[in-house]
């Protein structure tokens, strides 16, 4: 809107205040379907732990167990992110530049090298299984529940892989609610057969523990086939035509050169974060260290999935900014996106001040784990900010395909201050699970100043995709 002020044409469009109001909507709108997906998926995570945890016999056992499946679950889901990420961010540069068919073709190697990496890791789950389960470091019950469920997840991993590659391409196309519903229909479909299975409702059998995984395996081949036919059809200006899913290796370099520095990030984080995650197992064979250290986990995830959600946003966002080559738009959007994405968690954080204990008795009747949980979620709750800021700028860079900085700086973090900081509380000074969660604090809110570091430096801008 241009308007006269003496001699002076001022043009109050232009001002930031004004252009952030419709910026903002875009990222809510983007981010409030991811939420909603999270939320739920979020959900299936309490679900199995509400159901391990109340088993008539080896409770504590089960809920270790789904503790170090969950991060069996997060790699696989690190490796469709790996390919998710360069999907994303090319696909939004191509719509933002209106380049369709480069689009198209982006959807279709990432599709092909996402069942074909699928394959081989479901391979490697079958042979290796016995191995993988003992990196545990479970022992008795918790070791046979744990392997179980890691046999029969090797199914599913596949159609997991290539439903999760296929959200990433939708959502850098800004279609961000399809990929909702999606997960929505197998995360509804995850808690009514675990439930069902554990506990012999509407006819089938009583499971127990092996209900939980096969409920799971269930949703993702669900998944799988509907986000496969979804973009057969076509979705979001997206389409996967047959013929692209022919190996095209300059297209698939371009998806890879952005997606294997987040995967050799992702991968060693997984280690250290799984190296952790042995260790809590090992300071207490009773499992109550274990047990709770999952559940805080599982509680924590109320607050990080909404900052996921909007980091996903963000990503969006700022590649189609860059694709537009408007940087500043770019800048504006992964601000506003903290603004609301660290506002929601540090509301989060100070629930699990005020309402910890309530929050541990949900998930657990067993008043040690309880008493344990309550007195980690008054630590993380401090972390959230910072927290939210390692989020959502590190998804703003890597949708501006800046994944190898982003790289450089959670690998320091994670490995230099958060493993070596477990291992000198726990192994070297012999503190207990509340020192571990003080060190996860310290360190996420380090990684969240690291990292708006790099975004405020601006080196993100002239990166080439």
């Amino acid at each position: 809107m241009l308007v006269s002020k003496g001699a002076q044409i001022i043009d109050y469009s232009s001002q930031p205040a004004l252009r952030n109001g419709p910026l903002l909507r875009e990222i809510l709108w983007l981010s409030l379907p991811i939420l909603a997906e999270n939320v739920l998926h979020m959900a299936v995570g309490l679900n199995d732990t509400y159901l391990a945890s109340h088993l008539p016999t080896f409770s504590a056992a089960a809920t270790a167990a789904i503790g170090s499946i969950t991060y069996v679950l997060w790699l696989l889901g690190l490796i469709a992110g790996a390919i998710g990420t360069g999907s994303t961010a090319i696909i939004a540069r191509a719509v933002g530049g209106k380049h369709q068919r480069l689009a198209n073709s982006v959807c279709g190697q990432s599709i092909t090298v996402a069942v074909v990496c699928g394959a081989i890791v479901a391979g490697i789950m079958v042979v290796l299984a016995i191995p993988l389960t003992r990196l545990t470091g479970l022992s008795a019950e918790s070791y046979q529940y744990a392997l179980y469920y890691l046999r029969v997840l090797s199914i599913s991993v596949p159609f997991m892989v290539l439903m999760l590659a296929a959200n990433a391409c939708l959502r850098g196309a800004g279609d961000s609610l399809t990929p909702a519903i999606a997960m929505i229909v197998v995360d509804v479909v995850n808690m009514f057969f675990s439930f069902a299975l554990t506990r012999g409702w509407f006819g089938l059998p009583v499971m127990g523990f092996r209900g939980i995984a096969i409920g799971t395996v269930i949703a993702y081949i669900a998944g799988g086939v509907i986000q496969f036919s979804v973009l057969v059809r076509g979705r979001g200006g997206l389409r996967l035509y047959l013929h692209r899913l022919r190996p095209h290796w300059d297209t698939m370099r371009r998806v890879l050169r952005i997606g294997i520095p987040s995967a050799a990030e992702n991968l060693l984080t997984w280690i250290a974060q799984f190296s952790i995650v042995i260790i809590i197992n090992k300071l207490d064979h009773t499992n109550v260290m274990a047990a709770a250290h999952i559940i805080t986990v599982r509680i924590e995830s109320l607050s990080y999935m909404s900052g996921l959600a909007v980091a996903m946003a963000a990503a969006t966002v700022v590649g189609q900014s860059l694709g537009m080559r408007d940087p500043r738009r770019a800048a504006r959007a992964a601000h506003l996106a903290y603004l609301v994405g660290g506002g929601g968690m540090s509301l989060v954080g100070i629930c699990f001040i005020l309402f910890r204990h309530q929050l541990a008795h949900v998930l657990t009747n067993d008043p040690q784990i309880m008493s344990l949980t309550a007195t980690c979620l008054l630590i993380t709750a401090f972390a959230q900010p910072g927290f939210a800021c390692s989020l959502v700028y590190a998804g703003a860079l890597r949708g501006a395909g800046d994944t190898f900085v982003v790289m450089i700086v959670n690998l320091a973090s994670i490995i230099c201050l958060r493993l070596a900081g477990v291992v000198i509380v726990t192994l070297g000074l012999g503190y207990g699970l509340p020192a571990v969660w003080m060190v996860l604090a310290v360190e996420l809110t380090l990684r969240g100043l690291f990292v708006l570091g790099r975004f405020v430096h601006g080196g993100w801008k002239h990166v080439e995709v």
